[in-house]
This record gives C-alpha cells, structure tokens and sequence, in this order.
C-alpha cells in the first residue's frame, strides 16, 4: 500500500508542475506578440481667422498694397497718406515728378509711366501751373472738375482720414487745384482716370 501511495504522489507532481508552467508560458506568448500600432489621432484644425470689418480691404483695393491682403499693410499706406494729405515734406514739394503720393483704390501701378507723361505734356510737372488760368495744377483741371472730384473722393476720404480728413477735403473744395498738395492732386488724377474711363480728359494721353 505504501507503493502505490508513492507512485500516486508522484504521478500528482508532473501534473501540478505542468500546471503552474503553461498559464506562464501562455502570458510570455501573449507579452511577445506585436502590438498593433495606435490610430494617429488628427490635429486639430485651426479655424480661419476672423478679420475685423473696419479692418477688411475694400473691394477694388487689392493688388495696390505691397501686401494686399494684409490688413496691417493698408493700415500703414494709410498712415503714410495721412501725413501727405495734411502736408509732408514730400506732399509740399511742387515741382517735377515724384512717384504717386496717393496709392489706394484708384491707384494703378502699371500705368505710372502714363501718368508721368501726361503730367509733363500737361504742365511740365509743375503743381502750380495755371495760376490765373482756366486750367490749372499738374495735371490741368478745369474748376468744374476739380470740384466733383472732391466729392467723388470724400467717401473713402471719410473711411481711411475719418472726421478730419472730410474738413480738409471740403476746404479743398473752395480752393483751385494748383493750392493743393501734390498728394491731392495725384489722387484726384487717378480717381479721375478711373481705371481709365475717365481718359477722355486728357487728349494728351495719345502722345503717351
């Protein structure tokens, strides 16, 4: 009896230690397999800034700007008219040519040369050409047209200047051309010239 005993607890002992070794051996398994590589997770997507409408580029404004879609870079081409418009030691100087002072919504980089040369076969560059005259300043107004454009002008004189840049305007208004600055003469050419509807006025542009 003692016999058959041993052999039954030895016949016990391999099973227990097969036992104990095969969840080990199964976990050592699982702890080998690859893990499957994580899903990237997609950033965020930054929403479009929102500009300010005061800020925003009037339509017929782009491509005038250095940076024409930069807000910042109207505000400055503003600052730098309103200097001129008020009188600056450029916007004083009346005589011979300057690249255009004014650079906004009328402005036309692409037809500089054609302004240059009407403003010499109109006056020779001289600002205050006409004095007694019919005609008068660089580019040759007559009094009825030097007053519609200040009033063509004065809307977006009233948005980029504000309240002052209106009382300078209508005092303009009462003045002939050759007492304005060379900054509002050049604006008024080219709110005249209107992308070129406005050539009719100037005959001289068939010498250009």
């Amino acid at each position: 009896m003692r016999k058959m005993g041993s052999f039954g607890t030895v016949g016990v002992l391999p099973t227990l230690i097969l036992a104990l070794i095969l969840p080990t051996t199964a976990a050592l398994a699982e702890e080998a397999a690859p893990v499957p590589a994580a899903e990237p997770v997609a950033e965020p997507v930054a929403e479009p800034a929102v500009v300010d409408g005061d800020a925003a580029i009037p339509v017929g404004d782009e491509g005038n700007d250095p940076a024409a879609n930069s807000a910042l870079s109207r505000q400055d081409r503003i600052a730098a008219e309103t200097v001129h418009a008020f009188g600056s030691r450029k916007s004083n100087d009346l005589m011979g040519y300057e690249p255009s002072l004014y650079q906004g919504k009328w402005h036309m980089p692409k037809r500089e040369k054609l302004r240059k040369c009407i403003s010499k076969a109109e006056s020779r560059h001289h600002y205050r050409a006409g004095r007694g005259g019919f005609y008068r300043g660089a580019y040759q107004f007559s009094p009825a047209l030097a007053r519609g454009v200040t009033w063509m002008m004065q809307p977006e004189v009233r948005k980029e200047m504000g309240k002052d840049g209106v009382r300078l305007i209508k005092k303009l208004r009462k003045k002939p051309m050759n007492k304005w600055n060379r900054y509002w003469q050049d604006r008024a050419f080219w709110t005249i010239w209107a992308k070129g509807t406005g050539k009719k006025h100037w005959p001289t542009r068939k010498m250009c």
